[in-house]
């Protein structure tokens, strides 16, 4: 499942308490963990939009797509 907008759009539906991403609430895996390596995490910052704004973590999306072969293992490793 690829991740669009629509969490952001269910987050303001259900409020703070509610599930940000209801569409995961109900998948059929058995041990409630999404896979994650660091290959996922670099395809991932790959396809950051670097003229897009800086977002809430304060972090231009420039520099985590120049740096994607430095943070993807360490990232993989914190969401594992």
């Amino acid at each position: 499942m690829r991740w669009t907008g629509q969490c952001c759009k269910a987050a303001n539906r259900y409020g703070p308490r509610g599930s940000q991403c209801p569409e995961l609430e109900d998948h059929d895996c058995e041990n409630d963990l999404l896979p994650v390596n660091s290959e996922s995490v670099q395809d991932l910052l790959l396809q950051l939009d670097p003229y897009k704004s800086t977002g809430s973590n304060g972090i231009n999306p420039r520099i985590l797509k120049e740096l994607t072969d430095v943070i993807a293992k360490p990232l993989s490793m914190i969401f594992e």
